[in-house]
């Protein structure tokens, strides 16, 4: 069961407009940008040790294109402070160190262009909750965010929201309500008003409802070459959740995602496809079976019907590995007698 907080069923509008209103407090009075060594800045780490989430969203080509818009302003001196960035980075002085609450991508950027300072705007003074709320709202306003990211953003934000113990908390309450508005479980009177209060949440972000965010926190689960591919924009989430189901090996999924690099296929043209490419598999290769098996089936497959069918350059390669062939056959044999 979620741990939470106790908590007033208008909590949830009081936190958020608090933390709206601290944010914007706190920026108007903190205009003020200087260069800071991108070597001196940290992760954003709460008082708990836990490194809070990235946005890990920019694909390759995109960051590569992020790089080079801002070396083209830079090579003019524009930009601020002639950095060719349009937006400084957000950090918190915290404990003597410089904790970045957003601007990953900027600083990506500016280092593969070998940049050893990025302009920022200094915070002190911000707790956790505030460097939280900054991150997941700045996360949340973006057009480009991908799948995996927002659903992390959105975790983040309602546990920021509903004061649940940790993203873990959330899921868990979150699949409970699944089951309750199934008919699967009941909920108590706490429960009760925190569903309240997360629907709200969902309200206002204005994307989902609980139901179907739910069905979004399989991407958490996705193999890291499936997650690789959705961030760098060569899948949807939709064809992402068929090749999970699918394929279970990183060799499958490797194989089908080069596939994808060079064809366009619908969801269910995807499925037929990946359905085909198993039969296929499973009928061509014994994959499964050890290396005695494996030698047994490729010699019967090649029969004198199929030799015969071959053109003569095809022939000829197949001959010289059989010789080859032979001859490994020769030093086994030897070996056997030994």
């Amino acid at each position: 069961m979620a741990k939470v907080k106790p908590q007033r069923i208008t909590s949830i509008n009081n936190t958020i407009d608090e933390l709206k209103a601290e944010q914007d407090i706190l920026l108007k009075n903190n205009t003020n940008i200087i260069l800071v060594d991108i070597d001196s800045i940290s992760e954003l780490k709460l008082d708990n040790d836990i490194l809070m989430h990235n946005r890990i969203s920019y694909s390759k080509s995109k960051l590569l294109e992020l790089a080079e818009n801002i070396s083209k302003l830079a090579e003019v001196d524009a930009g601020i402070l002639g950095t060719g960035l349009l937006n400084p980075v957000m950090l918190r002085k915290k404990d003597g160190k410089l904790e970045r609450i957003h601007g990953e991508n900027r600083i990506r950027a500016l280092k593969l262009n070998g940049s050893k300072q990025v302009p920022a705007i200094i915070l002190e003074n911000v707790s956790d909750e505030l460097a939280r709320f900054m991150r997941s709202s700045e996360n949340l306003n973006r057009e480009d965010l991908n799948t995996y990211d927002e659903t992390l953003s959105i975790l983040e934000h309602i546990q920021l929201a509903c004061n649940f113990s940790d993203i873990e908390s959330v899921k868990s309450f979150l699949n409970k309500v699944k089951n309750f508005q199934a008919g699967k479980s009941s909920l108590n009177e706490e429960e009760k008003v925190l569903h309240k209060n997360v629907s709200n949440v969902f309200e206002k972000i204005g994307r989902f409802d609980i139901i179907t965010f739910v069905d979004r926190l399989s991407v958490l689960k996705l193999d890291p070459l499936i997650k690789q591919a959705l961030i760098d924009e060569q899948i949807t989430y939709s064809q992402a959740k068929v090749i999970k189901s699918k394929l279970k090996t990183q060799a499958e999924i490797t194989k089908i995602l080069e596939v994808l690099k060079n064809k366009k296929l619908s969801v269910n043209e995807l499925k037929v496809y990946i359905d085909n490419l198993k039969k296929s598999t499973t009928k061509d290769e014994p994959l499964n079976k050890n290396i005695f098996d494996k030698v047994s089936f490729y010699s019967k497959k090649l029969s004198k019907k199929v030799y015969s069918g071959l053109s003569n350059e095809d022939k000829f390669f197949i001959d010289s590995k059989l010789k080859d062939i032979e001859k490994l056959y020769l030093e086994i044999n030897s070996k056997i007698k030994e």
